[in-house]
């Protein structure tokens, strides 16, 4: 997948770095990351009637895969901006770019995400040109631009169980996709494993009480993650440092 987009941007929305939002070492978290580009998507979609007005329509987004790229991770008290665009429709993927600059207009992280547009009650993919403006999602996009599938090749060891929680639901009552993020950027901390890379496919969805056990595989640079529950498999991740 490639993360350099030369099209120009079609949302944009500033934030400051608050204290929550922060590590240990007063940098901005990756759930926090994930939770404001996911911010910017959806005002995105509200300003041209495919957001939250879908749920009207009895249809729904759900992302499914996410590749996010961080150059510089912004620290407490900065201001960044994020910057969205459509990237076109790849069979039934809506594609989405995400760009971040600091407060001197340096890019310091780069996203690209697919997202599947499901009716609510069947939960069957819907073709996303029905609901997509035609001037922001192109019908022919770059195949280089999906996100790519992560591939398990490899014998995983046991890392630790995330039981689901309240505070991990969506409105759609499954676990939110920032949550199995958090969960990566957990377990990496308390393994001592770096990233500036991740890549994560959300597989299956997850609901309060059941526990998602996390198993991974460590390959030079890179770390291959796994959650599942019941021999159901929930994400496949891989981050790089």
């Amino acid at each position: 997948m490639s993360l350099i987009v030369p099209n120009t941007f079609q949302f944009e929305k500033e934030f400051e770095i608050l204290s929550f939002q922060i590590d240990p070492n007063g940098k901005l978290r990756w759930a926090s990351l994930a939770d404001l580009l996911q911010e910017v998507a959806w005002k995105h979609a509200d300003s041209r009637d495919f957001g939250q007005q879908l749920f009207e329509k009895g249809f729904m987004w759900v992302l499914s895969r996410f590749h996010i790229k961080i150059l510089e991770m912004p620290s407490w008290g900065k201001h960044i901006k994020i910057k969205t665009a459509g990237r076109g429709i790849n069979k039934l993927f809506a594609l989405r770019e995400f760009e971040v600059e600091n407060e001197e207009g340096k890019v310091i992280a780069k996203a690209m995400s697919a997202w599947l547009l499901l009716d609510i009650k069947s939960k069957r993919p819907q073709r996303p040109r029905q609901v997509l403006p035609s001037e922001l999602f192109d019908d022919n996009p770059d195949d280089s631009l999906l996100p790519d599938k992560v591939n398990l090749a490899f014998e995983m060891e046991l890392g630790k169980s995330f039981p689901v929680n309240y505070s991990d639901l969506d409105m759609n009552n499954h676990v939110n996709n920032v949550s199995y993020i958090r969960w990566i950027e957990d377990f990496c901390f308390e393994n001592e494993i770096q990233f500036n890379e991740l890549l994560i496919n959300y597989i299956s969805e997850a609901i309060m009480g059941e526990e998602i056990t996390l198993i991974f595989h460590k390959s030079g640079k890179e770390t291959f993650l796994s959650g599942i529950f019941n021999n159901r498999q929930v994400f496949l991740a891989k981050v790089n440092s």
